[in-house]
């Protein structure tokens, strides 16, 4: 049995949490505010908890609905890959009126209420297999698993000398952010030898002697004292799959056993042989990625935002920086620090795509939108009209209260569903039970649009009406959308980059 490659784009993903969404909000108490749901799933060992508040403050716990439970199961499926399964919790996070967030875990055992059997951890590994490479040492224990080798991997400080005898090594670094924790596991593993002395620093043979003339483990790697010592004092990285196996031990160190510990001790005086280090693979960023990021700059530039405030791939201090997460995939957005570095350990994106739009939103946010050509005519300036009216086949503008007349500057996104014979839009990404339009109308085909030149508009907000909350921003254009695009105030764009003012519900 192999396990497919992801089946369920980004957009599938997110039309299942809609469904569930959809399907939670009718069924949730009238005076709910937030749901928070945590679905754990072992093979078919199984685990929901569903708590919320009411818009007086109170808490209450809820039972999830039966029929809520297949689509998260059809989303876990759908998610899985042939390299490393799938994710094993899901906290779900759902504010009224149907606002929701997903995080999804895939590294760590979830906290359980009553620990799967050994049976389901060997289910989990059954229905979605992954070389033996990629899984991770807790669920190998847990699933009673043998180490692909009963021997112990030994760490080097350097992978050599050369012709001079002078220490040579070529790592990757460890990254700012874990480096505290990547110390702390080196040097708190339990110690299997240790001499009362100190040995020379191969670096700085001048200095007074300072290595630490220990060996340490953790079950599955031994490393002398040294590791740390240089990785502390001039930087020099740990062999990349030792980095790589501390990760995947979340930076905790495990119980080692007794034997183990003889093992290790018995390796480290050489009367034993380690293991061949397990394969290492350098992480490349592919050109999709990199036609992404060109984007990215692209899309910065064009919004006049200080290449000062932003770094692609390369740390900039005191700047918001879109860079690869530490280990073999995904990306994130992390704020380096000039006076402590970056901190924490910020949110793990699956594509370059998601983190470049986080790293895009979170400098535009705040940021007035830029002009590029404030006079469509020549030497005459645009104002706004106040008699707008919506054209035929538009809702009437009393499905919209706090009208005013404003113009909308160039750089402001709009989207739309239906032919551009109309001309009524949104914010682009509004979602479409804060529009209060014909339900029929989600089948119409869906347009984005960006202002290129300043649009005189009646701008309102939804009322609630055909069983929908509204609270959306709504815009009557002053011309048609075609007539928009042909002259050059309008350009369709394929996705938004910016996000909705909040629903005025």
């Amino acid at each position: 049995m192999t396990a497919p490659e992801p089946v369920l784009s980004i957009e599938d993903q997110n039309a299942i949490l809609g469904s569930v969404t959809t399907l939670l909000v009718q069924r949730l108490p009238g005076d709910w505010e937030q749901l928070w749901v945590d679905f754990r799933m072992m093979g078919r060992h199984l685990e929901v908890d569903a708590n919320g508040v009411t818009i007086f403050g109170r808490a209450f716990a809820w039972e999830l609905p039966e029929e809520a439970l297949p689509f998260f199961v059809q989303l876990r499926d759908g998610m899985a890959t042939s390299t490393r399964g799938t994710w094993y919790s899901l906290k779900f996070h759902l504010v009224h009126p149907d606002t929701y967030s997903a995080e999804f875990n895939r590294d760590v055992d979830p906290e359980w209420t009553h620990r799967p059997l050994e049976r389901h951890y060997l289910e989990e590994l059954d229905a979605y297999p992954r070389p033996a490479e990629a899984i991770p040492d807790w669920l190998r224990t847990r699933a009673g698993l043998e180490a692909p080798t009963s021997a112990l991997f030994l760490a080097p400080v350097f992978d050599g000398l050369d012709e001079q005898g002078a220490p040579v090594f070529q790592r990757p670094g460890v990254h700012p952010q874990e480096l505290d924790d990547v110390l702390a596991y080196l040097e708190n593993a339990p110690v299997v030898l240790a001499a009362r002395s100190y040995g020379q620093d191969a670096l700085k043979p001048d200095a007074a002697p300072a290595v630490p003339l220990t060996f340490h483990t953790d079950g599955t790697w031994v490393w002398p004292g040294g590791v740390a010592y240089y990785l502390r004092t001039h930087a020099v990285a740990p062999v990349p799959q030792l980095v790589q196996h501390i990760r995947d031990n979340d930076y905790h160190v495990p119980e080692v056993d007794d034997d183990t510990q003889k093992a290790a001790a018995a390796l480290a005086t050489g009367q034993a042989e380690g293991a061949p280090l397990p394969p290492f693979t350098p992480r490349v960023i592919d050109e999709s990625d990199r036609r992404v990021l060109e984007k990215l700059r692209e899309r910065l530039v064009a919004y006049g935002v200080d290449e000062n405030e932003y770094g692609i791939l390369e740390p900039r201090l005191d700047a918001l920086v879109v860079e690869p997460a530490p280990g073999p995939e995904g990306w994130q957005v992390q704020f380096w620090d000039s006076s402590r570095g970056p901190q924490g350990r910020p949110r793990v994106y699956p594509h370059a795509v998601d983190a470049a739009k986080v790293l895009l939103a979170e400098l535009l946010w705040s940021r007035e939108p830029v002009r590029r050509d404030a006079t469509p005519t020549a030497g005459i300036p645009v104002r706004p009209v106040v008699d707008i009216q919506p054209l035929p086949d538009e809702p009437p503008l009393s499905l919209f209260r706090d009208r005013e007349p404003v113009l909308l500057e160039a750089g402001v996104e709009l989207d739309r569903f239906g032919s551009e014979e109309g001309n009524l839009t949104y914010a682009a990404g509004t979602m479409f039970g804060n529009r209060s339009l014909p339900p029929d109308w989600l089948n119409r085909r869906y347009h984005v649009y960006r202002v290129q030149r300043p649009v005189p508009a009646l701008k309102g907000v939804a009322v609630p009406w055909f069983g929908q909350v509204g609270g959306g921003t709504g815009y009557f254009l002053n011309r048609p959308v075609r007539d928009l695009l042909a002259d050059g105030s309008l350009v369709e764009v394929s996705e938004a980059t910016t996000q909705p003012p909040a629903p005025r519900v």
